[in-house]
């Protein structure tokens, strides 16, 4: 049996108007109209999304964003910060009872979409390896999300090249979930603070806990990624989605 999805391909946006299209799609498939949806989508101008219950003040240099034409937002999922530059962010928007995530546990909806995902990038001839629940990682630095990894993340050459997070509300889920093209470690650096209360002496590298894609030598571009990401889902689900082709008609790579 394959299940209608609906898939939006939006342009790039501000920080707000991505967290607020995510939630207005979540509203929208719990009224039961719309079906579940796969939304890809970028950034403009680039922006530090901050998780529910990050204090911006212990986390973020607003100074440091401000001068380098960052906007910072905060999202209605959990987690740790992340810098949305050079990346493509997924939105799942899904019934916890649909098939797709099995008996809608948080578990199961990150293993499922690890699954979608993994799958893309197999496609693309990316080796990907899931991040098992019993070797996941936290702790290890101070608001980065790309400073661990957390159970059914992605990882290639052992390091994190996706960050997800979920929001639960009206039996809907709501994964989103940046895919890193490159890790801008230098960029983290100014504008996440340092956290004080490891010890000055301790540094932590992002770059060797993390990685972008083409920064690990891979040549994908959006395009490729987004068609393989549909045609992947499109398998794992099983779904039909809007044409793609003619999404895709006249966009950049």
């Amino acid at each position: 049996m394959r299940y209608q999805w609906r898939l939006i391909l939006d342009p790039p946006m501000k920080g707000t108007e991505n967290m607020e299209k995510d939630l207005e799609i979540m509203q929208e498939v719990a009224t039961g109209e719309y079906p579940p949806t796969l939304r890809l989508y970028r950034w403009n101008p680039p922006a530090v999304s901050l998780g529910y219950f990050q204090d911006e003040n212990e986390v973020v240099d607003m100074k440091a964003c401000s001068e380098a034409g960052i906007d910072v937002v905060r999202r209605p999922t959990g987690g740790r910060a992340v810098l949305h530059d050079q990346e493509l962010t997924y939105s799942v928007i899904v019934p916890e009872v649909h098939p797709f995530i099995n008996k809608g546990g948080v578990m199961d909806a990150y293993r499922a979409i690890s699954r979608g995902i993994v799958t893309a990038f197999n496609l693309l001839d990316i080796v990907a390896s899931v991040t098992p629940e019993e070797k996941s990682r936290a702790g290890l630095a101070p608001g980065s999300c790309f400073d661990s990894s957390t159970a059914y993340e992605i990882q290639v050459n052992g390091k994190k090249v996706v960050g997800s997070a979920q929001l639960r509300r009206d039996g809907i889920v709501l994964q989103h979930g940046a895919i890193i093209f490159r890790l801008p470690t230098d960029v983290y650096q100014k504008v996440l603070k340092k956290d004080y209360s490891r010890g000055n002496d301790e540094e932590i590298e992002l770059g060797l806990k993390a990685a972008g894609l083409l920064d690990l030598g891979y040549n994908v571009s959006y395009n490729r990624m987004i068609r393989a990401l549909v045609k992947a889902f499109s398998m794992v689900i099983p779904a039909v989605f809007t044409s793609l082709d003619g999404l895709l008609k006249n966009k950049e790579d």
